[in-house]
């Protein structure tokens, strides 16, 4: 054989193995990508009992691209006020959501979940005062708006919105706040246990924040006892809110781990978090005044004038250190191959380095050091890709 043939005969054969091994190549990709997409996600693919009892703990924890959703019916407790009488020991109910992605990378048993968590309560003491022209004509009259001695704005005065008088909700609040917290955690998957429990240790970071809202309301017109006078009118109504907006941001790290096991069709999950960090506290305080003058007393009577004013805002600022834990419990059913509802319950208990109340400049306020306690029930579901 020549020379040349051999070399023919080798070149053709490396190309023809090179076209394998790109083939090969193509076929199996050693490194997971995340962001690939797969349009069939079989959502809605039945699942059988047979199917969840031979599929191993391993393979039925979620891989992949994951998300929950839970609604939240929690109870928050009272701040601790300066204010004699305050009943700090009650909790009061509050609605909220919890939303969750994460990843598991295929095979590494490692991955990233973010979670968001918000939530609000509101609870106050209302009086419903009616005001001096309590019934408005459905003609309407003329309204007139403007600071003292300004030019007068031709409105249309009328009822309160779905009622055919005219009110004021006088109130003192008890509990109203907002939370909402960001997490990011990192996440492993350990080998799952003897009886098939999984255990996955997590490390992240939680940004909270926590909006306190304390305010408190009094009325007083020209025919109280004592009445309401002035040297400009002789027909008139005073509301006057004080009150205290306290602003906690919270941020810092966190540990904690989750903990599943599946039998049947269904999964009990657990997770717990310990967090700690700075808080960096701000509150505003404040007092608005509401003059209302008329051209008379009682039903009917028009209102002449609308005088509001303000007192100078007051900001006060503080930091404090906070630690707490969050726990939660779940017990899910599997409904379809990727989807699967659950309930259970959510502790949350910031237990030190928050600010509720305010400074108690305008009104009573509280101390920087409070905790706030979050206790109730979750429902929702959950999407395993």
């Amino acid at each position: 054989m020549s020379v040349r043939k051999l070399t023919a005969g080798l070149l053709t054969a490396l190309a023809i193995l090179g076209g394998v091994a790109s083939v090969h190549a193509q076929e199996h990709v050693p490194v997971a990508d995340p962001f690939a997409f797969d349009p069939d996600f079989h959502w809605f693919e039945p699942v059988y009992d047979m199917d969840l009892a031979d599929m191993k703990p391993s393979k039925r924890a979620h891989t992949g691209w994951f998300a929950t959703y839970d609604r939240l019916k929690l109870y928050g407790s009272r701040p601790e006020v300066d204010e004699p009488g305050s009943s700090e020991t009650l909790l009061d109910a509050g609605w909220g959501h919890r939303y969750e992605i994460g990843y598991m990378l295929p095979g590494e048993n490692t991955g990233w979940i973010f979670n968001w968590t918000e939530m609000g309560v509101v609870d106050s003491f209302i009086v419903h005062q009616e005001r001096l022209n309590r019934f408005i004509d459905p003609d309407g009259g003329d309204l007139v708006v403007g600071p003292p001695f300004g030019v007068p704005v031709n409105q249309t005065e009328d009822n309160n919105p779905g009622f055919d008088t005219r009110f004021y909700e006088v109130g003192d609040s008890n509990n109203a706040f907002t939370y909402d917290s960001y997490e990011l955690n990192k996440t492993w998957r350990l080998e799952p246990y003897h009886y098939g429990g999984i255990l996955e240790p997590m490390v992240g970071i939680r940004w909270m924040r926590v909006d306190d809202f304390n305010y408190f309301q009094t009325y007083q017109s020209s025919e109280d006892n004592p009445p309401l006078i002035g040297p400009n009118f002789t027909d008139a109504e005073q509301l006057v809110t004080a009150g205290a907006t306290t602003e906690n941001e919270l941020f810092g790290g966190q540990l904690g781990f989750r903990y599943m096991k599946f039998r049947d069709r269904f999964t009990f999950t657990s997770d717990f978090r310990a967090f700690f960090g700075g808080n960096y506290q701000s509150s505003k305080s404040q007092r608005q005044t509401e003059l209302t003058i008329y051209d008379g007393a009682g039903e009917g009577s028009n209102v002449t004038r609308i005088i509001n004013t303000s007192t100078e805002p007051i900001y006060t600022r503080n930091e404090e250190f906070f630690v707490g834990f969050d726990v939660r419990g779940e017990l899910g059913y599997q409904l379809t191959r990727m989807i699967s509802i659950r309930g259970g319950f959510q502790v949350i208990d910031i237990g030190r380095g928050l600010w509720r109340g305010g400074p108690g400049i305008v009104l009573e306020g509280g101390d920087n050091d409070q905790d706030l306690v979050m206790v109730g029930a979750t429902f929702g579901i959950n999407l395993n890709h």
